[in-house]
Order: structure tokens, then C-alpha cells, then sequence
């Protein structure tokens, strides 16, 4: 793929056992092998978040919110909505504010070099 032309290109040699580690670093940063070797050469370090248990919570609050559609939709089509409905979904949204406000303070990076 060319460059374009406000970049500039230069070739740089690595033995097989560099190449090797740089390989290894890449797939650990989860990066292709050019990007890590650019932002560890302009930055010195790569900050790695795992942030797979995140996904977890994404689930939570897509089913808060299919619950508030359901109210939603519940009061439009008869024009009332029990209170219970809204105690249960405001229990869920502060469960689930709480959970994700002490996951979020323990999130730190991994750092890669």
C-alpha cells in the first residue's frame, strides 16, 4: 500500500528473535505489528484495557431499558402504569448504577513495553 505523501517511510531491520518479541507484544496490545512498533517508537508505552466484563453490564442496561419500552408501550396503549412497574425499574437502574460505579474504579491499564 503506498504512503501518502506527507509520511514519511523509513525501513528498519529486526533479527528473528526481535521480530519475534515485537509479534508477541502486538498481539498482547491486540495491535497489528506496524501500529505497536509506531506508539511504542512516538509514546515508549501501550496502555491495555480488558474491558471484556464490560459486557456484562452492556447486557444490564439493554435490559433496563427493554423494560422501560415495555412500560412505554404498555401505558400508551392504556393510558396507565402501575407503580410498581416504575419502583421495579428504578431498583434495577440503581443496582445496576451501582455495580458499574465500583467496576469502573477498578479498571486499570496493563502496561505494555
Amino acid at each position: 500500500m503506498p504512503y501518502r505523501k506527507d509520511r514519511i517511510k523509513k525501513l528498519v531491520g529486526f533479527t528473528k528473535e526481535e521480530w519475534e518479541t515485537v509479534c508477541q507484544k502486538a498481539k498482547a496490545a491486540g495491535m497489528r505489528n506496524g501500529t505497536y512498533i509506531k506508539v511504542m517508537v512516538v509514546k515508549g508505552e501501550i496502555k491495555y484495557y480488558d474491558l471484556k466484563e464490560l459486557g456484562a453490564m452492556k447486557r444490564s442496561f439493554l435490559s433496563i431499558g427493554n423494560n422501560l419500552n415495555q412500560i412505554a408501550a404498555a401505558a400508551n396503549s392504556s393510558g396507565s402504569v402501575y407503580q410498581k412497574d416504575i419502583e421495579d425499574l428504578q431498583e434495577e437502574f440503581k443496582y445496576f448504577r451501582s455495580v458499574m460505579k465500583n467496576y469502573l474504579f477498578e479498571i486499570s491499564p496493563t502496561f505494555i513495553s
